[in-house]
């Protein structure tokens, strides 16, 4: 199990410092503010990281009674670990139903990742949740595994393959961080927005048993339908829907331990294949 340390750290790297003021020009004053990055993964940092303190710098001045629902993300470069990152934030418009963000994310000086994303408040209406596949155990029947920084991981691996070689599944997963969390909205968004990316290489359904060479994320989009816990086991169901011109599209839903929809993923990746490295 991870160290108590380790859950430490992570809440310190979403915790930003103000930067300068950031004016649009159009008479809306953003928001600067700068985070620091672990060196957990190497040189280069996990997408999932720097999507998570994204969410937290965008969520620090959400608009009032508005919650974080969706946000569209592009990597343009990598990040680089031990270094800096400048988020600024300018708001796009806050509407009756709906508030818009803009997020730049910079490192040097040179742009690293840009995201929109959109808030809104909790209304009445439908409820419907699509059930998902029925086949795999809950996390109580599954060997636990240490995760990145303060998270533990249940794996299923992927569904079996079908006659023609797909699979319904490319990557299942039970996950959660085993430490008691404070009632903190977008702190959990923001750590369920670094799990999101905890995809593994199920976006690549030929070459399962490899490792993530080879696989670069372009752009990712995440959609919070419900409130979710980080401290809680969540269940993680990820599809490659196809790979196609150097590119795959995988989508993954996580869910309660109810069956509920919490959060939808959508991502894009480039992908070099096997036998093209060298």
């Amino acid at each position: 199990m991870p160290a108590p340390d380790a859950l430490a750290e992570m809440l310190r790297l979403l915790t930003l410092r103000p930067g300068a003021g950031l004016d649009s020009g159009d008479g809306r004053v953003g928001e600067t503010v700068i985070g620091d990055t672990p060196d957990w993964f190497g040189e280069v940092l996990f997408g999932g990281f720097v999507v998570a303190q994204a969410v937290a710098a965008v969520t620090r001045d959400a608009p009032e009674g508005r919650r974080l629902h969706s946000l569209h993300a592009y990597f343009l470069r990598p990040v680089i670990a031990r270094t800096e990152v400048v988020y600024r934030i300018r708001p796009i418009r806050d509407g009756r139903a709906f508030s818009s963000r803009h997020l730049e994310a910079t490192q040097g000086g040179k742009p690293v990742l840009e995201m929109s994303c959109s808030f809104t408040s909790e209304g009445d209406g439908y409820v419907y949740d699509l059930p998902g596949a029925a086949d795999g155990p809950g996390p109580d029947g599954v060997a636990q595994e240490d995760g990145p920084g303060p998270w533990v991981a249940r794996y299923l691996g992927p569904t079996a393959a079908r006659a023609d070689g797909t699979r319904e599944s490319t990557h299942r997963m039970w996950f959660r961080i085993p430490h008691a969390l404070p009632e903190d909205e977008p702190l959990h968004q923001a750590l369920l927005a670094f799990a999101s990316d905890w995809t593994g290489v199920g976006g690549r359904p030929l070459d399962l048993e490899g490792d993530t060479t080879g696989m670069t994320s372009l752009d990712h989009a995440v959609w919070f339908h419900r409130p979710g816990r980080a401290d809680e086991w969540l269940y993680y169901d990820v599809q490659s829907l196809v790979n196609a011109g150097g590119r795959g599209l995988l989508r993954g839903v996580m869910r309660d331990r109810a069956g509920r929809v919490v959060i939808s993923v959508a991502q894009e990746m480039r992908l070099v294949p096997v036998e093209s490295r060298g």
